[in-house]
């Protein structure tokens, strides 16, 4: 199967591209608040851990944690059709 470039999108984090396949998922992904977005791409995609997240976002492991956990809600509700980009920012 061939694989082409028009489905991947390119987030930039900390200056790392993070490369993510699917435009549902980068939709989902863009209308999250700049941090919360770079919490779950750090954590799903670059694989660090809560401490060097926030180690590199200048915030405290129990923040990285809570954050990634509602932005995870938040993404969940958005890919099912729910619009509730307003509440979590």
């Amino acid at each position: 199967m061939d694989e082409y470039f028009a489905q991947d999108h390119f987030f930039n984090v900390l200056g790392k591209n993070v490369v993510v396949k699917g435009d549902e998922l980068a939709e989902a992904l863009s209308s999250l608040p700049e941090q919360r977005r770079d919490i779950l791409l750090l954590s799903y995609f670059l694989d660090m851990s809560d401490k060097e997240i926030g180690e590199k976002l200048n915030l405290v492991r129990r923040t990285v944690q809570y954050q990634r956990a509602s932005s995870l809600k938040q993404l969940k509700q958005i890919l099912e059709g729910g619009n509730t980009e307003d509440e979590y920012k």
